[in-house]
């Protein structure tokens, strides 16, 4: 009967409790919430630069085969001063030509320019919940462990962790830091096709990219001004 009536005072002041943070709660607002799961390419290697020319020609030359082949000569327009705009021009100057399409070495109605926009966020971004096993000794995703960590078992998550962790290993042995997983490095490359001020056609990609490889896609600075010349002294010579 003791027992009995605890169990009874208990549940009466949990229920208490409970209507009294219901009485003198505040303005609901909406929670953070996470967007639904994505993947998003990395920009680890030049031979990835040469990938998206090749991919940024093919849907150029999409958007231009209705054209008279030749008639229209396209003006790839000078990039930004960076190594990657550079670099990334040379590479779809190549592509364009692969498939056909005509290049001009001067100025035409028709105009390609490319746009690098390089984005380093504040704040982590991560796929998830960190599994220090494999995500601090590699620095890589963790989407495969997490998925046998919310099986729940214990033995799942025992053995996909030291499989995990052998699998960083071995990434980490083969290609270094490359095998990361997402940074706070992020780039955005675009191109525009225009004529009379006028967009026939755009493409947008977005890499992250590790945060030691930014300088690659910034803008170089001019050097600076040379200092002005010294003043000229004079001299008058004087008789005694």
């Amino acid at each position: 009967m003791y027992h009995l009536h605890r169990r009874r005072t208990v549940h009466l002041l949990c229920l208490a409790a409970a209507l009294l943070c219901a009485g003198c709660s505040t303005l609901d607002v909406p929670r953070a919430d996470n967007y639904a799961a994505t993947s998003q390419k990395k920009s680890r290697a030049l031979h990835h630069w040469d990938v998206l020319a090749d991919d940024v020609a093919g849907r150029i030359a999409e958007k231009l085969r209705d054209w008279p082949p030749g008639e229209h000569p396209i003006y790839l327009a000078p990039a930004s001063d960076s190594t990657f705009n550079q670099g990334f021009r040379k590479l779809l100057a190549t592509r364009l030509l692969d498939r056909g399409i005509t290049l001009s070495t001067q100025p035409a109605e028709i105009e390609l320019s490319l746009d690098t926009q390089l984005v380093q966020h504040g704040s982590s971004i991560t796929n998830g919940p960190q599994m220090p096993l494999t995500r601090l000794a590699a620095g890589v995703a963790v989407g495969r462990d997490w998925a046998l960590y919310a099986q729940g078992a214990a033995s799942a998550v025992a053995s996909g962790l030291v499989l995990g962790s052998m699998l960083d290993i071995s990434r980490l042995a083969t290609q270094g830091s490359a095998a990361g997983g997402p940074t706070r490095t992020e780039v955005l490359v675009t191109t525009a096709l225009a004529s009379s001020s006028r967009y026939l056609a755009r493409t947008a990609d977005i890499y992250y990219i590790e945060a030691d490889d930014a300088l690659l896609y910034q803008v170089k600075e001019p050097p600076p001004p040379p200092p002005p010349p010294a003043p000229l002294k004079t001299w008058r010579v004087v008789s005694p």
